[in-house]
């Protein structure tokens, strides 16, 4: 599966579905490569000291209760 997209289609995605967070522009597929990344949407929880703490493999409910928790809990990890 291709990975690299340029700008203008992930600015298009980004404003269809109202994301917010930062996308990587991977413009030669280098970071793709290098994560493992073979099919879209892959989102990574990298913690304070960044090291991958979990990985997403599917699209995701990111305002669901759930979602708020992880993402809080997440947030309050201690050093």
């Amino acid at each position: 599966m291709e990975t690299k997209e340029k700008e203008p289609e992930i600015i298009k995605y980004k404003n269809e579905f109202s994301i917010s967070s930062p996308i990587l522009l991977d413009d030669d597929g280098a970071t793709a490569n290098a994560f493992g990344i073979w099919n879209r949407p892959n989102t990574f929880f990298i913690n304070r000291e960044g090291k991958i703490v979990g990985r997403v493999v599917k699209e995701m409910d990111w305002g669901s209760k759930n979602m708020r928790n992880l993402i809080q809990y997440l947030l309050e990890e201690k050093k």
